[in-house]
């Protein structure tokens, strides 16, 4: 029930209780009956007409009502119809959105994996610049290695040219040297036979592998040589033999050979090459 039917309602509801109201007057009051009548006559006339002009503007009202619900309806209806394609275009769009999104994840994804090929490629890059450095740099070397070479070529050519000399004067001189020894009866392949005569001190003794060393103070500055042997002795008495092992310039280290010792041989021994014999 809209606004207006409720209003023509308790318009009848208060024509209704002033019809009452004017009832118990004439009830309560029993003088003029008549003038009572014809005025409530003439209210009820009143009341009639106003409840017919409330009946009018309640069906014009109504008409007015229906016509506006009606207009109502079909804008219901046309924003139904709106509201679906929205739904319709919002689902579309959805649907392209979570297409966008996928695409966005792919090419995050292709992004990342560029930039990852990308710093590999850098490094490669850097690796390789690096080797074309080094390669460089040892083809600078080898060139200049070459050059260096092929002048040091030149210049042993130039030795090898004066060795080549060198070694026929010595062939000579070593022919003139055998001959000269040969004349006055010495061999010349025995080790022994031209070493000088020199002395030293036995500076250190050792044993190894039952075997014992002794270290001297003299060395291949002073001719000794390896395999030549050296005599031990202690004032007047002699202790035995030793055999030169290995040298250097200024000691030697030698191999006591124990079928010629004679006694504990120890340090500050004196040895020579050679005895003098009276």
């Amino acid at each position: 029930m809209n606004l207006l039917g409720k209003f023509f309602i308790v318009s009848i509801a208060v024509a209704a209780i002033f019809m009452m109201a004017i009832s118990m007057a004439v009830y309560t009051n029993h003088h003029n009956w008549r003038a009572e009548a014809e005025k409530l006559t003439t209210q009820l006339s009143e009341a009639t007409n106003k409840n017919e002009q409330l009946a009018s503007s309640y069906r014009s009202l109504e008409s007015q009502l229906s016509a506006e619900v009606e207009a109502s309806q079909q804008e219901v209806r046309k924003l139904e119809s709106e509201r679906v394609a929205l739904i319709s275009q919002n689902t579309t769009i959805q649907t392209d959105l979570d297409q966008l999104r996928q695409q966005q994840r792919a090419s995050t994804a292709a992004v990342a994996s560029t930039q990852q090929n990308n710093e590999k490629l850098t490094a490669e890059v850097e690796v390789l610049r690096a080797e074309i450095r080094e390669n460089q740099q040892a083809r600078d070397e080898a060139v200049a290695t070459t050059i260096r070479t092929t002048d040091e070529s030149h210049q042993l050519l130039g030795k090898l040219s004066m060795l080549n000399e060198r070694h026929v004067q010595l062939a000579q001189q070593l022919g003139e040297a055998t001959s000269l020894l040969n004349e006055n009866g010495i061999d010349a392949n025995d080790p022994q036979a031209a070493v000088p005569r020199v002395r030293g001190l036995v500076s250190a003794t050792t044993r190894q592998a039952g075997v014992q060393l002794i270290e001297i103070t003299i060395g291949s500055d002073d001719g000794l040589k390896p395999q030549q042997t050296i005599e031990i002795f202690r004032g007047d008495r002699y202790l035995g033999r030793a055999e030169i092992l290995r040298t250097e310039p200024d000691r030697a280290v030698g191999r006591i050979i124990r079928r010629f010792q004679q006694g504990q041989i120890q340090e500050g021994d004196d040895v020579a090459t050679k005895l003098r014999v009276g």
